[in-house]
């Protein structure tokens, strides 16, 4: 009988692949099979895994402080909703090879929602990564890939530094426009600009 397999399971591998042996080939997936096996349930929220560039890798589990800052920002952020929409760890198809959950996104509202899709790269307004053993990750792996998808605005925050990196106009696969925000300086995204919070609200 042959061996049969299941979510538990399916290997994955850290993000740097680059130091992988050569005579061990990677099994690379499209961003459209990588779909299949989510929406088939092999892949599952308790798998806590994301597509890069055609690998599927972990991602860092969520401690307490990770946790109150989602908790946090759908608080901040309640107010903007009556025009966008906001998504937590959603799915988020941004090329072939790529396929991310951002620890939240703020969403172009549309009257069919997205209950049929995933929401795709031009629906993003905002994409907002919360960083600590991730933080390498979140600049160097993940923001190339979102200027690249055109995501208008990419925020990183820095869990242990308690401030926010905040990049704007995206061009090729780098952003023109890099701030730093912290305690008591004041952040507006574009898409929201009636509204605004102290950088500091981030990490309370």
């Amino acid at each position: 009988m042959g061996a049969s397999f299941n979510n538990s399971v399916m290997s994955t591998l850290p993000v740097d692949i680059a130091e992988f042996p050569s005579f061990l080939p990677l099994r690379r997936f499209s961003t459209e099979k990588y779909l299949q096996m989510v929406d088939s349930g092999f892949l599952g929220p308790s798998d806590k895994v994301e597509l890069i560039a055609g690998v599927v890798v972990e991602t860092s589990p969520s401690g307490i402080p990770h946790n109150q800052f989602l908790i946090q920002i759908v608080d901040l952020f309640a107010a903007v909703l009556k025009d966008c929409q906001v998504a937590i760890q959603a799915t988020l198809p941004l090329d072939d090879g790529n396929v991310f959950h951002p620890d939240f996104m703020l969403l172009r509202r549309k009257p069919e929602g997205y209950k049929l899709k995933y929401p795709r790269p031009e629906d993003v307004l905002l994409v907002i990564e919360a960083a600590s053993s991730s933080l390498r990750r979140d600049r160097e792996i993940k923001l190339p890939v979102y200027a690249a998808a055109g995501i208008p605005e990419y925020w990183i925050t820095d869990l242990e530094k308690e401030l926010v990196i905040v990049h704007r106009q995206p061009e090729g696969s780098q952003y023109q426009v890099v701030e730093i925000a912290q305690k008591d300086e004041i952040l507006s995204p574009l898409a929201a600009p009636q509204f605004s919070l102290k950088a500091g609200k981030l990490f309370e």
